[in-house]
């Protein structure tokens, strides 16, 4: 799709009550704050979101042009006056289906005024634009997610033509009687090293394959040197498994120590949580998860996060039950098939 028809189309495109443009400058990132902040204190959620943290979040690049990929929805009868933001995405998540994406915020003041259903439906006409200039595949879905706090934005999906297609248990673990669980015999925990990154790469790669949230773009090759320069990774907190020259399993135990910082919490995280298919049923995964929460409990975090599949085919969900974790939040993914 030619980029300056896609721009002509968001500069201001009207739809029932609402006109529609992308976001041009960082001279709309204060728009983008105040709604972020409305539509929060709506779910009664706060969270923090900068200035700087938009403008790190919203920054063009190769795969994200901003007047585009954002929506600002103004009033038609107030044009000063912003109601709600969108922004859009897409990924393939297996080699037949393409996933069209929106994450929208509307303010507290216009909810229940049918404000969000005609962001819903423009978000769709800009997604099914865009899709024209890709390859035709299988399977193509407009998506959307919901934590269960969002209870607006979860009824007008379903009313909108959405259906529940999965649901994630959000799940913590207090950490202040973490137990003894031996590592399985033939099995050996290693400190991850330079050379072991490229292994952990390809067993990462491997677990996602399988993964219903897979984005099957993050694990081409021409990606490894970005993953390996993540600065988000903690390998010092890494417990991974060995058998002989095999890695068997691992789990990667982080810790988001400026997330805890604007939160006053000691909170670190459980992910990528994995055992090779030939080395299971034997107890690797509970031995390096209590490895890990052990690990966070002695850099003095006091709970520890993760997410997990409701419908996982390896029951983790019943094993991180048993070890200790319980769900506090649950999120909703949701589906449209395109036109």
């Amino acid at each position: 799709m030619d980029n300056e028809l896609l721009k002509d189309q968001t500069q201001l495109n009207s739809i029932g009550s609402l006109v529609f443009r992308g976001l041009h400058s960082e001279q709309d990132y204060p728009l983008i704050h105040e709604i972020f902040h409305s539509h929060c204190q709506a779910d009664n959620h706060p969270e923090k979101f900068t200035l700087e943290d938009i403008a790190r979040s919203y920054a063009p690049t190769a795969e994200f042009i901003p007047d585009q990929q954002v929506l600002i929805a103004f009033h038609a009868d107030q044009p000063a006056e912003a109601v709600g933001y969108s922004r859009l995405g897409w990924y393939s998540s297996s080699a037949d289906t393409r996933l069209y994406y929106q994450i929208s915020r509307l303010k507290q003041e216009y909810r229940g005024q049918g404000f969000w259903q005609e962001i819903v439906r423009r978000n769709e006409q800009q997604l099914l634009t865009i899709s024209a200039g890709h390859g035709l595949v299988t399977n193509r879905f407009y998506q959307a997610w919901a934590p269960d706090y969002e209870v607006d934005w979860m009824v007008i999906l379903e009313t909108s033509g959405y259906q529940v297609v999965r649901r994630f248990n959000n799940m913590l673990r207090q950490l202040g009687d973490v137990p003894d669980y031996p590592m399985p015999a033939g099995f050996e925990i290693r400190p991850v090293r330079p050379e072991h990154m490229r292994r952990i790469w390809e067993a990462q790669k491997e677990m996602n394959d399988g993964l219903f949230e897979n984005v099957e773009g993050d694990w081409l090759e021409e990606k490894y040197p970005e993953w390996l320069e993540d600065s988000s990774h903690t390998p010092q907190f890494w417990q991974v498994a060995w058998d002989g020259e095999e890695l068997v399993g691992m789990v990667h135990m982080r810790i988001d120590y400026e997330k805890n910082k604007e939160h006053n919490q000691k909170r670190g995280l459980t992910e990528h949580i994995y055992v090779r298919p030939g080395w299971r049923k034997r107890g690797l995964a509970s031995a390096l998860i209590v490895r890990g929460l052990q690990v966070l409990k002695e850099q003095g975090m006091q709970e520890a996060e993760l997410g997990v599949d409701a419908e996982n085919e390896s029951s983790a969900y019943a094993l991180y039950e048993h070890l200790g974790y319980k769900t506090f939040y649950v999120d909703t993914w949701y589906r449209k098939p395109m036109p």
